[in-house]
């Protein structure tokens, strides 16, 4: 287990295949400080390559999930002498980049929404392959309250395709969406009994790591794909190549002979 004082806590597995990051400012519910934001990369960056992780549950330490960017926090270590629309211009990237990495890395990754859940807090969330939510969680595009676009890091294309035409009253008034209408309009897949969004989150992640790995990252790959197709064609041809790879695979051969013998596979991987 990681350093409990680290702004993220990479804890070790609850299940096998399974891990969970915390963003573990509870004091600030979890805002973006750039050395929370910095520590996020270094997290994501060991995933990309990190064979034995198959499914990844990101979660808020204490009361909330994630209240946004922090606006107190100390500055980023950008250089002095660029021109101050070049140092936001790469500030905002090191925000952005975080969702960039969560569609990227291989493995799923199921968000379990406790409390607030704004501003990058409300992205990072978006870019979660499943949502759970407790009771108390809410939504909110905060940008637009304080003057900024509430287009940040990825909501004006995320939000849209998972609540459709919603998304624009959502991300125009800047309005709270709480846990029972972010159900309903399918943000999230379900709401949990109080306090037990991280317990639920863990309980489908070790569902979802119980399959094949390979077939679990080429599924991702195909949403991810499928989402900037222009053609169904051009959507089934990344699908039939995922298909034939993992047909040739012992895995795939594991599966059916579990099937046929009516007992829980075992994968490799």
């Amino acid at each position: 287990m990681s350093d409990p004082e680290s702004p993220v806590v990479r804890v070790s597995e609850p299940s096998v295949g399974v891990r969970v990051l915390e963003l573990n400012r509870p004091d600030a519910l979890n805002a973006l400080s750039p050395t929370l934001v910095m520590s996020l990369h270094a997290e994501l960056d060991r995933l990309a390559v990190d064979d034995d992780t198959r499914v990844v549950v990101l979660t808020g330490a204490g009361r909330g999930f994630c209240a946004g960017v922090d606006l107190h926090g100390e500055p980023f270590p950008v250089p002095g002498d660029v021109s101050e629309q070049r140092r936001w211009f790469i500030v905002q990237k090191w925000f952005s980049g975080l969702v960039l990495k969560l569609r990227a890395i291989p493995q799923p990754v199921i968000a379990a929404v406790n409390g607030p859940c704004a501003g990058g807090g409300f992205s990072l969330a978006m870019a979660a392959d499943i949502r759970v939510a407790d009771p108390t969680a809410f939504f909110v595009a905060a940008q637009v309250n304080i003057g900024q676009a509430a287009s940040e890091m990825g909501a004006s294309y995320m939000l849209p395709r998972i609540v459709g035409a919603r998304a624009s009253e959502i991300l125009l008034t800047g309005r709270r969406v709480g846990s029972e209408e972010a159900e309903r309009i399918g943000l999230v897949s379900e709401v949990t009994a109080p306090g037990q969004a991280r317990t639920r989150a863990e309980e489908i992640a070790a569902q979802v790591a119980a399959k094949a790995p390979l077939a679990l990252r080429l599924t991702k790959e195909a949403f991810n794909t499928s989402a900037v197709a222009t053609s169904l064609e051009q959507a089934i041809a990344a699908e039939d190549r995922s298909q034939v790879l993992c047909v040739l695979t012992d895995d795939c051969a594991e599966g059916q002979r579990a099937w046929q013998e009516q007992r829980p596979p075992v994968y490799r991987g």
